[in-house]
């Protein structure tokens, strides 16, 4: 559906300089937002907040929604983003994949697809296969690549301030690149850049499992092992954009080489690809990361035994945060996390063993959560998209 809205006059609604912006921006960022919701994001009186939301109602950028309470009690109105203001791209550029989402403002999906492809693959090929995929997607709702209100890029390597590719890791031939320059100029439409997990836990505390959490630490466990350490609502990418890297936490010394070129990171012991590898080498063929979690929830004794062995492990680099930042909690997404207690279960019980602060020895409402994420395969590409909702809303 074609924006009912015209572009640029919703951009410029958003412009955190006016009332109007605010609250629109406070709307985008919640999802929904009551009245009462809008006067404690933006200090407005509740006069002032009702009077923009007849401005926002009117110019179309925003619609009512009646919302059941949860047990008895009458509905409550909230406000959102109208889906019709346009649509908007999120891209997974990770470890032997590419994954791609259209969404509407409201971030209700319209449109995904899911490209393998061989590890290591270049820049150039991102671009190009990203852009014959959204072309065909776009095509299904009447659009062009270059009608997007923008497109997100959750890249599984660290990103600097500037958008630049740093020790690409999983793409070697990527260190020093300026990929979104690369996507604009084919695509034709604003693009934005962040490391996938940064982009995970921008989707998880936005609209997910954290959402209202001010301070955790994001274990991301997928084909690789990723992180982000948000503090003060604001998730810290250090002085160089390394951040979060939290596969790379050193477990051995001694132990295997790992692609960023030190010896026993994190993701040596817990990364998927390591896993569904070693799983090959005993079946005689190949599986992906969904099936060998399905095949170990179905009683697989091998998968078992290398989804527990990986979670004692990931539960020493949980123990290693733990201690030197004491978070009050930690999310756990990615494909592993799908597995359940049987990589949670053996996860806090190592945690507890080797952090300073074991939620054994503290009282229960003292002891830092484990909670999961909502969406734990897909919580990046649905980040990247809103990535870009907060970008094109100059919402840091």
């Amino acid at each position: 559906m074609r924006p009912e809205v015209t572009l640029p006059r919703f951009l410029d609604l958003a412009d955190p300089a006016t009332p109007a912006g605010k609250a629109l921006i406070a709307i985008a960022i919640r999802g929904e937002a009551s009245a009462a919701d809008l006067v404690a994001d933006t200090g407005m009186s509740r006069s002032s907040v009702s009077g923009l939301l007849t401005e926002l109602r009117g110019s179309g950028a925003v619609l009512d929604v009646l919302r059941a309470q949860k047990g008895v009690g009458r509905p409550t109105l909230v406000h959102a983003l109208n889906p019709a203001l346009g649509v908007l791209a999120g891209i997974l550029l990770g470890l032997g994949e590419i994954r791609v989402i259209l969404c509407d403002a409201a971030r209700q999906a319209l449109a995904a697809e899911h490209v393998l492809l061989k590890v290591g693959y270049s820049p150039q090929d991102a671009v190009a296969i990203s852009t014959e995929v959204l072309t065909r997607l776009t095509a299904t709702l009447g659009l062009t690549p270059r009608e997007l209100v923008g497109v997100g890029l959750a890249v599984s390597a660290p990103i600097s301030r500037e958008g630049t590719v740093l020790y690409g890791g999983i793409f070697p031939t990527w260190n020093g690149t300026r990929i979104g320059p690369l996507f604009a100029a084919a695509l034709g439409c604003p693009v934005h850049v962040d490391n996938e997990s940064h982009c995970g836990a921008l989707y998880e505390m936005s609209f997910g499992a954290a959402k209202g959490e001010s301070d955790f630490v994001m274990f991301k466990f997928d084909l690789g092992t990723g992180g982000a350490i948000v503090m003060d609502g604001k998730i810290r990418r250090g002085a160089n954009g390394f951040g979060g890297e939290l596969g790379h936490l050193t477990i051995d010394p001694r132990g295997a080489l790992c692609r960023c070129g030190n010896r026993g990171c994190l993701d040596t012991y817990t990364g998927g690809n390591q896993l569904i590898a070693e799983a090959a080498r005993t079946l005689g063929h190949a599986l992906s990361l969904s099936e060998f979690v399905a095949e170990a929830r179905a009683g697989h004794l091998g998968h078992r035994r290398l989804i527990e062995d990986a979670g004692e492990y990931a539960g020493i680099g949980l123990a290693m945060m733990g201690s030197s930042l004491n978070p009050p909690m930690f999310l756990i997404t990615g494909g592993l996390a799908l597995a359940g207690e049987l990589f949670l279960a053996p996860m806090r019980a190592s945690y507890d063993r080797h952090t300073l602060c074991r939620p054994s020895l503290l009282p229960e409402a003292q002891r830092t959560r484990f909670l999961t994420g909502t969406s734990p395969a897909t919580d990046n590409v649905l980040g990247a998209v809103v990535l870009v909702l907060r970008q094109e809303m100059r919402v840091g």
